[in-house]
């Protein structure tokens, strides 16, 4: 009879044992994924800033370097002109509802 307690009382053991280990790591390993996801997120927002970064420094060495593109740049973005130049800006207008007016 004690065998038989014996080896219940063991496997008992073994299982609550499993179940302390499983509730250990469980958490551990959802808070491994966890922070997979972030890493994969976090590298990819590394990476558009590198790209945006790396196109601030070409532009920056375009405008030490190159006349044209300075010219471009402060005429479409800062919307300058030269001595004696006119420039024309054309605004779309909105269109006009065709509903009529109402009065009160």
């Amino acid at each position: 009879m004690w065998p038989l307690i014996q080896k219940v009382a063991l496997i008992i053991i073994a299982i609550l044992a499993l179940v302390l280990a499983l509730s250990w790591f469980v958490p551990r390993i959802k808070q491994y994924q966890d922070l997979q996801k972030v890493e994969v997120q976090k590298s990819g927002e590394v990476r558009a800033e590198q790209e945006t970064l790396d196109q601030l420094k070409k532009n920056q060495e375009r405008l030490r370097n190159d006349p044209r593109f300075v010219e471009r740049v402060a005429r479409e973005e800062i919307g300058m002109a030269k001595p004696g130049e006119i420039v024309l800006k054309f605004v779309d207008e909105a269109p006009a509802s065709n509903a009529p007016l109402r009065r009160k």
